[in-house]
């Protein structure tokens, strides 16, 4: 008798290909793993403490009148308590028949304020002016850790400020930030 080959089912064979064929066919890719590590030395973060103090009471009513001289309407002296240094920013509002007409003019010094503003101002003079239709101004003035300066406001009206401002008046307010400089 002859012999005769014993052939597998195609069937099972054509599936486990057809399978692998997929397999491959579907992967993402060759996949692989790799691990690192390294021991990083301790380290410390700490942040600073920003504190600025504003002491003196007191202030004026100085009547000022269109294109007049300024007035010195407050003198206080500001100190940086905290242990970072600081930079100082203002913002300023009015109310009353004159709010838009008022201009203030800043500085945060070393020494005395004068009644008047300088006709030319200190190198270390932290100057700036503004009507109180401005929201906000930086000041061009650091005050570093411990440091102590003056910062004194004077007053006065816009030359162009409307007719009929006899007898009005406006309320000043004049807020002061100190923020922590980036070392």
């Amino acid at each position: 008798m002859p012999r005769s080959k014993v052939k597998a089912p195609l069937g099972v064979a054509g599936l486990l290909a057809g399978v692998v064929a997929v397999a491959v066919v579907l992967a993402p890719g060759t996949l692989s793993a790799f691990v690192s590590s390294t021991a990083a030395p301790a380290v410390s973060v700490s942040t600073g403490e920003a504190a600025l103090t504003i002491t003196g009471t007191g202030g004026s009513n100085s009547g000022v009148y269109p294109g007049g001289p300024a007035q010195l309407i407050a003198s206080r002296s500001i100190a940086n308590t905290g242990d970072v240094p600081l930079s100082v920013a203002s913002a300023f509002t009015a109310t009353g028949g004159l709010a838009t007409s008022v201009v203030l003019t800043v500085s945060v010094q070393t020494g005395a304020c004068a009644a008047t503003p300088p006709a030319t101002w200190p190198a270390d003079s932290g100057r700036w002016q503004a009507t109180t239709a401005t929201t906000t101004i930086a000041v061009p003035t650091a005050l570093a850790v411990g440091a102590t300066r003056t910062l004194c406001i004077w007053q006065s009206l816009d030359p162009n400020a409307p007719n009929g401002t006899q007898g009005q008046s406006a309320a000043v307010s004049v807020t002061l930030t100190g923020t922590q400089i980036a070392p």
